[in-house]
């Protein structure tokens, strides 16, 4: 959450990963405002200087924003994740296929994973992200968890304590069960939860380790929580890194 005393270029962060968030048909002034916990002046002034750049434009609504153009051109020109979706995304259809079950490209972007690839299984489940360009905390869900333990200790630990204040809007959940389920994901070399978030939902998550890439990621799948099991975990992991495997060489 921005406050007075953030940056402007924190306060405009936020205000593009809402209005990402909120597709076409934007947010209000007043909303956007709501949303940062800043004076409307403020949150005004940030989107008149990211409009004269074309990242911020008006739906045709007085007082109403979502993202503009040049976030796509910028998004276009990113080569290197879009190269890195384009290798995975057969792996990701393959997991999705195997498993019958939606399958997920997560990467890290700062404190959190967001997802940039899926392909939809057979069976409905409530996710985290709820598909491509959402975003959830380092530290929360089976794909975030993998995602942390590629991580130096050290600086797994400083996103721990950095994201620990966001952790209790999942279900209540605290720092110390996000600790062991890292410490836990690190010993298997896979991560999973049985509704610990969501009541009927669960998921399994393997990381993707590329050091060329420079990207850390995981690819997981979301699953009902009656389906899934430590033992059956294990396998659908084997199953993930099986197909990470085919497109890390």
């Amino acid at each position: 959450m921005v406050t007075e005393s953030s940056s402007n270029a924190e306060r405009a962060a936020e205000i593009l990963i809402h209005l990402g968030q909120a597709g076409p048909a934007g947010l209000s002034l007043q909303l956007l405002a709501e949303k940062l916990a800043d004076p409307k002046s403020a949150t005004r002034r940030a989107l008149v200087a990211l409009s004269k750049r074309g990242f911020v434009e008006g739906t045709g609504r007085r007082g109403q924003y979502r993202l503009g153009p040049a976030i796509y051109g910028l998004a276009n020109r990113t080569g290197s994740i879009n190269e890195f979706v384009e290798r995975f995304r057969p792996a990701v259809i393959a997991v999705a296929a195997r498993t019958g079950q939606s399958s997920y490209l997560l990467v890290r972007a700062g404190f959190d994973a967001i997802c940039v690839d899926m392909h939809e299984g057979t069976a409905f489940v409530q996710t985290l992200t709820g598909g491509i360009g959402g975003r959830v905390p380092l530290g929360i869900g089976s794909g975030s968890i993998s995602i942390l333990t590629g991580l130096d200790p050290t600086t797994r630990e400083a996103i721990i304590k950095e994201n620990q204040h966001r952790y209790g809007h999942y279900n209540k959940i605290d720092i110390q069960h996000v600790r062991s389920r890292v410490e836990r994901a690190v010993k298997l070399g896979y991560s999973y939860d049985i509704a610990e978030t969501y009541a009927e939902a669960a998921g399994v998550a393997v990381p993707v380790r590329l050091n060329t890439a420079g990207v850390i990621a995981a690819i997981s799948i979301a699953i009902p929580a009656a389906q899934l099991d430590p033992e059956r975990a294990h396998s659908i992991a084997h199953l993930i890194r099986g197909e990470i495997e085919k497109h890390s060489h």
